[in-house]
């Protein structure tokens, strides 16, 4: 319930339409009851059994009052007109309150299209707002698939399973109690024999609503994974034939697909078995009324054998609304389901949290200082062994080119994310200017370092844009600029649009050289006060690299710079040297002294020197 309410805070916007939506359904009920109660004068003057009521009755709330006062004028008309102008006379009464009644059912579908809609808009931005701020620990947690899932299926069964039932929840509980006030008006001892019913619906749908949630949970995870591994078959294609693995990949798939169907299967069964129970019920209820009123209790007869007949036909009339909310309280069950995988991703704990009065800082004036950071992906206390740093010490000071070396896996591109924030020591402190970094506004942070990876990351837009989404007022001019800087516009021209061409998806349509060149140009033109190349030129060919690094000591001018590496070649501008291993500095200096030691550094250089020669 607490989460529905959630939910529905979302029509807090939208006050002034969810009161014309309520106040024409409110208005189809009514006039749906008056086109119901004109069947029953439309047969009595077919069957030639017209009421006489000689005398205007007094006004008075009662069903009695308005059958009365109908039938007056009902025989005024007949004694005056004939039997058939009575017909004419109630068919175009009929039609006129069918018009009035469909109308404002239609008025209130088109109230409610921009709430729906509306709703579901708010909910999406509210998610991808979430989605950008979470830390990327966040994502380390759950399958990329599955997180696509809540973001794709669950918020498409909100939508589906909820938004789509506030027609039925503005509707039906108008139409059941303009019903049952009729109903209750014409015999309220029948009415309360008829509603003995209802703890029996109640219990039905306790029982049915817990297994379709818990069914829907299950379904909703199974079909995370589902989508989890379509994006590894995407994703990995080039590995499962390259290894002939399409059976594998198949039966996997078969498994997790063949108990989804059998989920499937059971909620939808359990789903489709409310209904008829409720008509069932309701019809019984409707037998045992008939049984009582005609032959048990005769004081219970009605007065007219007209009123009897209209009691039937709006009890009859009450099943359609009452299933139609049955339905929508098991479509609930499973969109609240899809709604709290959706609000795990919105309410998951933003583990990089800003202080309250974060301090601005634009620019590095003095230097970076790691001091006895360590860190761990996945923290457990007294377990020093689980760290991916330990006891980092190194000094960067401004100007200054620091090149990060070691063995992968040893920890160089976490150092990296540390800087920025991506995550959170688990001991020690990053100082920049004397201040940790933790003091400062984040965003402030994060534009202090451009960050060109080995993981290149374009998007599905023109070069152009790609380039200057480092610096969105960014002019032709200098994006040309820093592509040249980058050694990417000469290829960039010989493209199909120039900059005006469309990459693709992560920028499949260039290669990968061209894919990192595209993200150098980027960050060239974002202009950072530090630089940091985490294997920049890991996907560059022997010609581009040299090009590149031509490029590389006009770019660090007056510029920090921090390089990590595989290829050594590039770091020969570095002043200064870390080697780690393990998740610590083991060597420290110059290309020159670490060569003079002849220790780690020597014998990684020496042995890249030897594979390249090979």
């Amino acid at each position: 319930m607490k989460l529905f309410k959630r939910l529905l805070r979302y029509l807090l916007g939208y006050k002034g339409l969810i009161f014309l939506v309520i106040l024409a359904n409110l208005l189809y009920a009514v006039f749906s009851i008056f086109t119901l109660s004109m069947v029953i004068p439309f047969l009595t003057v077919l069957f030639d059994q017209v009421a006489t009521v000689t005398v205007k009755p007094e006004f008075s709330l009662t069903s009695r009052y308005f059958i009365d006062t109908f039938y007056y004028y009902m025989g005024q008309v007949v004694s005056t007109h004939g039997p058939h102008a009575a017909l004419v006379y109630i068919a175009v009464v009929m039609i006129l309150l069918s018009l009035l009644s469909n109308l404002c059912r239609y008025l209130s579908y088109y109230w409610l299209a921009p709430i729906r809609a509306g709703i579901l808009h708010d909910l999406r931005n509210d998610l991808y707002s979430s989605i950008l701020i979470l830390p990327l620990s966040f994502y380390s947690k759950y399958k990329k698939g599955d997180i696509l899932s809540r973001m794709g299926s669950d918020v498409l069964e909100v939508e589906w399973s909820i938004f789509s039932s506030l027609q039925s929840l503005c509707r039906d509980p108008f139409l059941i109690i303009v019903f049952l006030i009729t109903l209750f008006s014409i015999s309220v001892k029948l009415t309360l024999i008829a509603l003995v019913i209802l703890p029996a619906i109640g219990y039905l749908l306790a029982v049915i609503g817990k297994k379709i949630s818990s069914s829907s949970l299950k379904m909703q995870q199974l079909l995370g994974n589902i989508s989890s591994l379509f994006e590894e078959a995407v994703g990995g294609l080039r590995v499962i034939q390259g290894y002939n693995a399409e059976k594998y990949a198949e039966e996997k798939f078969a498994q997790h697909n063949n108990r989804f169907y059998q989920l499937h299967k059971k909620i939808f069964r359990i789903n489709e078995l409310g209904s008829p129970l409720i008509e069932f019920l309701c019809i019984v209820a409707i037998l045992v009324i008939s049984l009582i009123t005609l032959w048990l209790i005769p004081s219970l007869m009605l007065r007219t054998s007209a009123l009897f007949l209209l009691y039937f036909v709006v009890f009859a009339r009450l099943i359609a609304p009452a299933k139609a909310l049955v339905s929508t309280y098991y479509q609930m069950q499973k969109g609240l389901t899809a709604a709290q995988r959706v609000y795990e991703v919105i309410d998951a704990d933003e583990e990089i949290v800003e202080c309250a009065d974060p301090l601005p800082i634009k620019e590095l004036k003095e230097d970076i200082k790691f001091q006895d950071v360590s860190f761990s992906y996945h923290p457990v206390e007294n377990a020093a062994a689980c760290d991916v740093l330990h006891d980092i010490n190194l000094t960067i000071k401004k100007g200054q080119t620091v090149a990060i070396v070691g063995p992968s896996g040893s920890g160089k591109s976490t150092m990296v994310d540390l800087l920025s924030r991506f995550y959170d020591l688990s001991y020690g402190e990053i100082l920049i200017e004397g201040t940790p970094i933790r003091k400062y506004s984040i965003r402030d942070l994060r534009a202090l370092f451009g960050v060109v990876s080995q993981d290149v990351i374009l998007f599905n837009d023109t070069v152009y844009q790609n380039i200057a989404m480092g610096k969105l007022d960014a002019t032709m001019e200098q994006v040309e600029a820093a592509a040249k800087m980058a050694q990417a516009h000469s290829f960039i021209m010989e493209l199909e649009d120039g900059y005006d061409t469309v990459l693709g998806e992560r920028g499949m349509r260039l290669s990968g050289g061209q894919r990192q060149r595209i993200s150098i140009a980027r960050i060239l033109l974002r202009n950072p006060q530090v630089l940091v190349l985490d294997e920049a030129t890991s996907a560059l060919d022997n010609e581009s690299e040299y090009l590149f690094q031509e490029a590389l000591t006009p770019l660090l001018k007056g510029r920090t710079g921090i390089i990590i590496a595989h290829r050594l070649s590039t770091i020969r501008l570095a002043d200064t040297i870390c080697f780690l291993q393990d998740g610590c500095i083991v060597e420290q200096g110059t290309h020159d002294e670490l060569m003079d030691r002849q220790g780690n550094y020597y014998r990684f250089y020496t042995s890249q020197q030897g594979q390249q020669q090979l």
